[in-house]
């Protein structure tokens, strides 16, 4: 019996997975209570991505060995894996707690901690475990993540490339090391950084789509758009390319759907393009969130606005975001949506300016584009009549003192009437959320704060984007104090009167 376990341990360390489970399984038959071959037959399980499975397996070891660390630290791994990030990080720190000194266990805990956004507790796992193991290069990785979602860029830049140095075969580095670079400006050394990833991994998605927003974040548009079209390969866009997807041939006469992959502003960006499509002689169905129905149904050439999952008969499918592959980037484009209705409001003799201060928190860069309601106090210096658009949480901060705002938030319960609102104001100021797209795409005044690494669509310079000819861009430089970017517009609405 051990001569076959020492067996299947072997085959498990080189790799060889089902030869491995097949020995597990036989051992188990003869031995039920085989507590070992209960958890690495769940530790394959779980490497070969059937997480459920083998939380059940590692699950029986424990009834056996409640004790034993190393157990609760693959019960860990394969909850994670299985998408409950609360119960690995319980089981990691049972693990932790059994035996303090397992430097993986410690860095497993500080990765579950990372992603469940707990980055005091993420740091202190990931120092433990290189006070443990100083050259622990999973660990050096890890603390290197938890430091760009920080916004410490230079540190997490620093760690992140001895990770590199210490596993310079690993794909997954390259590409992190790339993203933090991008966030320190470095967009040279980025784009080295996520063309070595690809070196190593030429499948690997997210270094192509990475590599895809440094290229259209420089303007080179033909290489950029091609890159991107990497990210449809993502598992939950496999069913959608098992149809036949439009690239730009002869669809005269047939119905084409164009569907909405992303967020809300990146849907509102892209569905520009269904015009366009319209012209080329195809019936065009949208499929979009249902917040955006009523806005998308004034798109011209658009037939038919559906709801995700909605089955619409059709001959052939693109991504919105597909769109610029084919047509390229709009010159001169004009409003594209229209307002339903305009919202009655009580304005005095006063300029109405809307603004939204917040973006969704759970977003990467939230912590760089999101502002303070109070920090926009600078705005009272001029007679202006505000009213806040913003929604969710952060639309019950408190004012600046004496400044008044409406606050119209409450009532807006979808795109339609957000449009509405904006059709009543004179100006919009928000940072980089749906709302400045939909505000774009109206035509309305928009002045768009961004912060000092924004996202690929505005580049890297200039306040005018081709994208919206209604919109101002205000950029935030590098270690800019964001007061002084509200400043500046509040400078611009002396001048802009």
């Amino acid at each position: 019996m051990s001569e076959e376990f020492d067996r299947a341990v072997a085959d498990h360390h080189a790799g060889k997975l089902e030869s491995a489970a097949k020995i597990y399984r036989q051992l188990l038959d003869a031995d039920p209570e085989h507590a070992d071959a209960w958890h690495l037959l769940g530790l394959t399980l779980h490497q070969r991505g059937q997480n459920e499975l083998a939380v059940q397996t590692i699950r029986r070891a424990l009834l056996l060995k409640p004790r034993v660390a190393n157990y609760h630290n693959s019960l860990g791994l394969a909850l994670h894996g299985a998408g409950d990030a609360e119960g690995a990080a319980q089981a990691l720190q049972t693990a932790v707690t059994i035996f303090a000194k397992d430097a993986d266990a410690h860095n497993n805990l500080g990765m579950v901690y990372t992603d469940l956004r707990q980055f005091d507790e993420a740091e202190r796992s990931l120092r433990k475990s290189l006070s443990i193991r100083p050259d622990h290069h999973g660990a050096i990785y890890n603390l290197g993540r938890v430091l760009a979602w920080r916004g410490d860029d230079a540190a997490a830049v620093a760690y992140l490339q001895d990770a590199c140095a210490r596993d310079p075969s690993n794909p997954v580095y390259w590409n992190t090391l790339g993203v933090a670079l991008s966030q320190t400006h470095e967009f040279g050394e980025s784009r080295k950084a996520f063309l070595r990833a690809i070196e190593i991994d030429p499948e690997s998605v997210d270094s192509h789509v990475n590599l895809a927003h440094d290229l259209l974040r420089e303007g080179e548009f033909d290489a950029g758009w091609r890159e991107h079209e990497w990210r449809l390969r993502r598992p939950e866009f496999r069913r959608r390319m098992r149809a036949a997807p439009w690239h730009g041939e002869d669809i005269s006469g047939k119905t084409i759907l164009l569907w909405a992959e992303q967020g809300l502003g990146d849907a509102i960006h892209f569905v520009r393009y269904a015009p366009r499509v319209a012209e080329c002689g195809a019936r065009v169905v949208v499929e979009a969130p249902q917040a955006l129905h009523g806005l998308f149904a004034t798109v011209e050439g658009v037939s038919k606005v559906v709801k995700r999952g909605y089955s619409e008969p059709h001959d052939a499918h693109a991504a919105l975001m597909s769109l610029p592959t084919i047509f390229g980037i709009p010159e001169g484009a004009g409003p594209y949506l229209s307002a339903p209705s305009v919202m009655a409001l009580d304005k005095p003799n006063e300029r109405s300016v809307g603004l939204v201060w917040a973006g969704n928190p759970a977003h990467s860069n939230d912590r760089n584009r999101s502002y303070q309601l109070a920090q926009f106090a600078p705005l009272q210096r001029h007679r202006i009549a505000c009213y806040s658009l913003q929604v969710g949480p952060a639309s019950r901060q408190p004012a600046p003192e004496g400044m008044p705002v409406t606050r119209l938030g409450d009532g807006l319960h979808d795109f339609s009437e957000t449009a509405a609102a904006l059709a009543a104001l004179d100006l919009l100021i928000t940072v980089d959320t749906s709302v400045a797209h939909l505000a774009g795409a109206l035509g309305t005044t928009v002045w768009l704060i961004l912060p000092s690494n924004p996202d690929w669509r505005w580049g890297r310079e200039g306040d005018r984007t081709p994208w919206y000819p209604s919109m101002r861009l205000f950029r935030q430089a590098p270690g800019e104090d964001k007061r002084l970017v509200v400043e500046r517009l509040a400078d611009a609405l002396a001048d802009d009167r």
